[in-house]
């Protein structure tokens, strides 16, 4: 297992240096400098369902409370994500605005990481997983946070400043206990490399978000085409209806 969790160091590593990182730039206002934030939104739900599900299919009498402690220690973090887009939008994000092309590509990602989780895995695998996904938050919110501090946002963001890597930084002891568990068990070379593939598959998966929300923010975001009005259909007059 120690493989495994080397893999997954190597791969934050890499993730941390991704070129969307570089956008996010200290010489502009906190709004323009998290202008992808609202794209992030269809993630950040698709999050906690992923650890429900996967919480739920964990069969293994010791990893199962760990998982649903992960789960518990996670509620109410998109709750924080939604009032800080409504801060920095100047509204609440709609249902429209998820389902605009500019929400592309992490929702394309989010398909791709549910079905992950809908895999029949082994109940080792499904930690190595929360372990994975764990690992990329590190290396997001360690930047998003540092740069909410420099423009002065600590007082009113949540989701994207320190108020969440202190939460995060309490999730550390989850994981170190998390990983103790891991090296103390066994896996075959078969399940070894099943776990590295679902590491990578997982790292694939946000790259390919991360290049979508790169991309986007080199454009202005394109407002969803608001849906026209239903207008009543008249009621028949009962002369109508006599003919």
């Amino acid at each position: 297992m120690k493989a495994v969790l080397q893999h997954i160091s190597v791969r934050q590593s890499g993730f941390a240096r991704h070129s969307f990182f570089d956008g996010l730039r200290q010489d502009q206002p906190l709004e323009q400098a998290l202008a992808f934030a609202p794209r992030l939104a269809f993630w950040v739900m698709s999050f906690q369902e992923v650890l429900r599900l996967n919480a739920q299919r964990v069969q293994d009498p010791e990893l199962k409370p760990l998982m649903l402690r992960h789960r518990a220690e996670e509620r109410g973090h998109d709750d924080w994500f939604f009032e800080d887009v409504a801060v920095l939008m100047g509204r609440p994000l709609s249902v429209d605005d998820l389902w605009s092309r500019a929400h592309e590509s992490t929702r394309n990602a989010s398909y791709d990481l549910l079905r992950e989780v809908l895999r029949p895995l082994d109940d080792r695998l499904r930690v190595v997983l929360v372990l994975a996904l764990e690992s990329t938050s590190h290396a997001f919110f360690t930047r998003t946070a540092a740069l909410t501090q420099a423009l002065g946002g600590d007082n009113r963001l949540k989701y994207f400043s320190n108020y969440h890597m202190a939460a995060e930084e309490q999730h550390e002891v989850f994981e170190e206990e998390m990983e103790t568990r891991l090296h103390a068990m066994e896996l075959t070379p078969a399940l070894r490399d099943e776990a590295l593939a679902l590491v990578d598959r997982i790292y694939a998966a946000f790259h390919s978000m991360f290049d979508g929300l790169r991309d986007e923010s080199r454009s202005p975001v394109a407002h969803p085409k608001k849906r026209p009005q239903l207008t009543a259909i008249p009621e028949p007059s009962m002369s109508a209806l006599c003919h």
